[in-house]
């Protein structure tokens, strides 16, 4: 018997069929969402987040005569950014702030892409409430960054200056399970949200600890067992080093700050958690809850047929890679043969030779050309290599080589990507991936774990 099982790819759907005695269980996602609800209700469900903290008063009631920094999330994930953004800025102003700015967490990203959309949806709503704010969005080479101190782990922490001069700290979110820092927290929004290229640099040569920064891994999870992550303390650390700290007339000073988080796992159409109030206790909360929407502990199979998603997570090789770490880490046994579903189209804006395989020509350079090239090296020199020189997005090569060459993983892959590139990269190229079922299923030597949306959740193998 035949069971037909749909797959995101791109923005539609790909089904294909697998023999039911080949199939390990049912396709595993993410657990449905709750049922869709107007942007009325949605609005109506984070404004009574926002009326109702948890272990903080409301954030209205600490702005009064202050100045006021609200970071966002840049565009990278899709969501309901826009909303947050509305609502808070409604919140702060009716606490009549001395000012408001809006700090778009854009990392190392290019604000030109990733914080476009962001300056029209602010427009609109200082517009249309009557609000006076500013918008910045973060630039990691500009400079305009101030040393803090150093986290824990020795990594130095520079903050945009900026930032740093607000009276009020204000964070607006939304989680789920991180392919490096356990989970997308708020920490994440400051490091690397509003950080130089040093500090990102120095916190993501952590993610080399692929052992122990990984998905489902942080200091706030409740089980001490799932709590060392290197990468996820640094960025607690720094934002915990950012709230006693103000800068003024140039020069830092001590300070207790008022802090305030907003924290939601949602889709474009739901929110399945929301909490507002004192920033690590929601973080705290947040974890549990990510981990009983989008959790699973599973065998591990020889076979993995896994979509990352739709758009963005599928558009480029670069991001489609998260899904390894979620999901596809924890169903493979080693040694065993995955197939990836996902057309890799890029944005039509870039040259034709970066498409499909990373965002921009640098980090092409750094994680896929890097790629080619140590494939043909002993593994022990080019992981040598990479810890020796490392540069952002070399720990995205570092993990591809590790899957590949230590655990011994071969992957196919199912895009429009030309074959010949997908081939440098250490990557069988299918052109019936229907075909790559078949023959695997007549083979009889083992059970295939089907997987959708594999940047959206956690599989922990058992």
């Amino acid at each position: 018997m035949l069971k037909t099982l749909e797959f995101t790819y791109g923005d539609g759907k790909l089904a294909l069929d697998f023999p039911e005695d080949f199939l390990a269980g049912d396709v595993v996602r993410p657990k449905p969402s709750k049922a869709k609800s107007t942007e009325r209700e949605l609005e109506a469900m984070i404004d009574d987040a926002l009326a109702h903290p948890h272990d903080s008063p409301r954030l209205k009631d600490m702005v009064e005569g202050k100045s006021v920094a609200l970071v966002i999330s840049d565009e990278f994930r899709a969501g309901l950014q826009r909303l947050i953004l509305d609502r808070m800025l409604v919140e702060i102003h009716a606490g009549r702030p001395s000012k408001i700015g809006v700090f778009v967490a854009t990392g190392s990203h290019d604000p030109k892409y990733y914080a476009k959309n962001i300056t029209d949806w602010f427009n609109r709503s200082c517009e249309f409430h009557g609000i006076r704010a500013e918008l910045f969005a973060n630039e990691c080479d500009s400079g305009e960054h101030v040393y803090l101190g150093d986290t824990s782990l020795g990594s130095p922490v520079e903050f945009w200056d900026k930032y740093m001069e607000y009276e009020v700290r204000a964070y607006g979110h939304e989680s789920k399970h991180h392919y490096m820092n356990g989970y997308s927290i708020i920490d994440k929004q400051v490091m690397p949200g509003i950080s130089s290229r040093k500090t990102i640099a120095a916190c993501h040569k952590f993610a080399l600890e692929s052992d122990y920064s990984l998905a489902g891994r942080h200091p706030f999870h409740a089980d001490p067992n799932r709590q060392r992550n290197p990468f996820a303390q640094g960025a607690t650390d720094a934002r915990h080093l950012s709230e006693k700290l103000i800068l003024k007339d140039g020069k830092l000073q001590k300070a207790d700050l008022p802090i305030f988080a907003l924290d939601m796992i949602s889709t474009k159409t739901s929110i399945d958690w929301i909490l507002a109030g004192n920033p690590d206790e929601v973080c705290r909360r947040m974890t549990a809850a990510a981990d009983e929407l989008a959790a699973f502990e599973l065998p591990r199979m020889p076979y993995v047929v896994i979509s990352p998603g739709g758009p963005p997570a599928c558009n480029a090789l670069y991001g489609v890679q998260n899904c390894f770490d979620m999901a596809l880490k924890g169903a493979i046994q080693p040694g065993g043969e995955a197939l990836i579903l996902a057309p890799c189209s890029g944005r039509p804006d870039l040259p034709e030779e970066v498409r499909g395989l990373a965002p921009d020509g640098k980090s092409k350079k750094l994680f896929w050309d890097n790629l080619c090239c140590f494939l043909q090296q002993p593994l022990d020199d080019a992981l040598k290599h990479i810890d020796e020189n490392f540069e952002l997005y070399l720990w995205k090569t570092d993990r591809v080589l590790k899957l590949m060459r230590k655990e011994g993983v071969r992957m196919h892959l199912f895009s429009n990507l030309p074959p010949e590139v997908v081939e440098k990269g250490g990557f069988t190229p299918v052109e019936n991936p229907q075909a790559w079922i078949d023959e695997r299923a007549a083979r009889g030597d083992g059970l295939c774990r089907a997987v959708d949306d594999g940047n959206k959740m956690l599989i922990l193998g058992e």
